[in-house]
């Protein structure tokens, strides 16, 4: 996208108010000309997405609804002074470089933009950087193509109205945005703490821009975000309550609280490597150079904790193969974890646990660990007579089954598995007949171990433990 517009910057003296609002066509917006009623004066800037954006998401669906939708409006108004389509309210920031940062609106903004572009009229360079943004242009650019033009034709930008709410300050922005209905998709936690700590990160020697790539090329996010958010609360010491997932409001203020206004300041980029003792020797253990539970830093030294265990978070959920890892972990995860039958929330147990087992350990005895923690953590799937609740494994956690904190404390692996082992349970012998989810895990994990066919009264665990020291001892040849 290229502009043909001239940036000149108004500088507002210090009476003025620190939010504008102005009521114009998309047209002025993208010719960076924004009139402002109060005072008759004149915005001028170049719109621009930040960095720290999230990126440009809309696809085939959202095109289609604006188009049909201003479509709809110009067949329903055909006197001459009919009124202007309205496109919503758009925020902007109003940076000290002469450019308009699109807080709120981008999505729309985008869209319109690439409309007229196939029109053949001016659009402002809006400095799209994110390489999901650009690969989802690219493709929604070929869709629009597929329209009729006589209909893209008639979408006028001088013929669209929109509400600009101008401010100096971020800060100032992003609070509007939060507090205003503004009818896109709102922001969710993830996409909050991101703007949070790219703005922490001075724009100098491309450092903010180097790390907003690094913030995309993650993948899976709100998945480890909300795991690092309960291996963090569920602390024998600091325990605090993890929202339920039917409530997806309180989970985004639980995550904007821990990771963005509970962090430090902009600090150097520390992390907490684990020393442990062992015969009078010192081992570093760089696996993950940050402790899952360490204070953290806004900026650089949040991102790059994020990035560390989000590419433990890969190795050990998402990838097939690892030269680190065992071959037989990945077929156990494949036929027993990702298996979810009944099973979602313990699988989130079994994965905070290892993510924080590797945090403390590194991979070394990661197969190993990964069956003894599984015999842990899915205990609840046979001590409860039907279902495992969400709330079921805080519970679990609480009654005298602090393993997170087990594994974050103990000094060595093997003192971590004596633990493990030592662990023991009663099978609740309800609901193990006909086709229900108990009844059904069971099989699974027989079939898996093809060593045993468990009586349920009692034997299932005995088998188990047989099962996991037969292949642990072999594995130790």
């Amino acid at each position: 996208m290229t502009s043909k517009s001239v940036a000149h910057f108004h500088q507002p003296n210090a009476l003025e108010s620190s939010i504008q609002v102005s009521s114009c066509t998309l047209a002025e917006v993208f010719a960076g000309e924004i009139p402002i009623v109060k005072g008759e004066k004149t915005i001028r800037g170049n719109l621009r997405i930040p960095v720290y954006q999230r990126p440009y998401l809309w696809g085939t669906k959202e095109i289609d609804r604006l188009i049909n939708d201003i479509k709809k409006h110009r067949k329903t108004n055909t006197s001459q002074d009919y009124p202007q389509y309205y496109l919503g309210t758009i925020i902007l920031q109003q940076s000290s470089d002469g450019h308009l940062n699109i807080i709120d609106g981008q999505q729309r903004v985008i869209t319109m933009a690439l409309i007229q572009a196939e029109n053949g009229l001016p659009i402002p360079d809006l400095c799209i950087t994110s390489p999901i943004s650009i690969e989802r242009i690219k493709n929604n650019v070929a869709y629009i193509r597929q329209y009729e033009r006589d209909l893209l034709s008639q979408i006028n930008p001088n013929e669209i109205n929109i509400t600009l709410v101008i401010t100096r300050r971020e800060d100032d922005a992003y609070t509007f945005f939060e507090t205003q209905n503004t009818g896109g998709v709102r922001l969710n936690g993830v996409d909050i703490i991101k703007a949070h700590h790219l703005r922490a990160i001075p724009v100098q020697g491309g450092r903010q821009d180097t790390y907003a790539h690094t913030w995309e090329a993650q993948r899976s996010l709100p998945e480890l975000v909300v795991l690092l958010l309960k291996a963090r609360r569920w602390n024998l010491l600091r325990w605090q309550q993890v929202p339920p997932e039917k409530d997806p409001k309180g989970i985004k203020t639980a995550i904007i609280s821990d990771f963005s206004e509970a962090v430090k300041p902009d600090g150097p980029s520390v992390g907490y490597l684990h020393v442990i003792s062992q015969q009078n020797q010192r081992f570093q253990l760089p696996a993950v150079p940050f402790a899952i539970r360490q204070p953290l830093n806004s900026g650089a030294n949040f991102i790059d904790y994020l990035q560390a265990f989000g590419q433990v978070y890969h190795r050990l959920f998402r990838e097939d193969s690892d030269p680190d890892i065992p071959d037989e972990y990945y077929t156990f995860r494949k036929e027993v974890i990702d298996v979810i039958d009944g099973t979602a929330f313990l699988r989130d147990f079994f994965q905070i646990s290892m993510l924080c087992y590797v945090s403390r350990f590194g991979f070394e005895h990661i197969w190993e660990t990964a069956l003894w923690l599984f015999r842990y953590t899915y205990a609840p799937r046979l001590i409860n007579k039907r279902t495992v609740r969400e709330d079921s494994i805080p519970s679990f956690i609480r009654s005298d089954h602090y393993l997170i904190d087990h594994i974050l404390q103990s000094f060595t692996h093997e003192e971590l598995i004596e633990y493990a082992k030592r662990f023991s349970y009663d099978v609740n012998s309800e609901n193990l007949n006909g086709n229900t989810v108990k009844k059904r895990f069971l099989n699974r994990v027989a079939v898996y171990f093809n060593e045993f066919s468990p009586g349920f009264e009692g034997g299932y665990d005995s088998a188990l433990l047989a099962a996991i020291k037969a292949i642990t001892k072999e594995n130790s040849l």
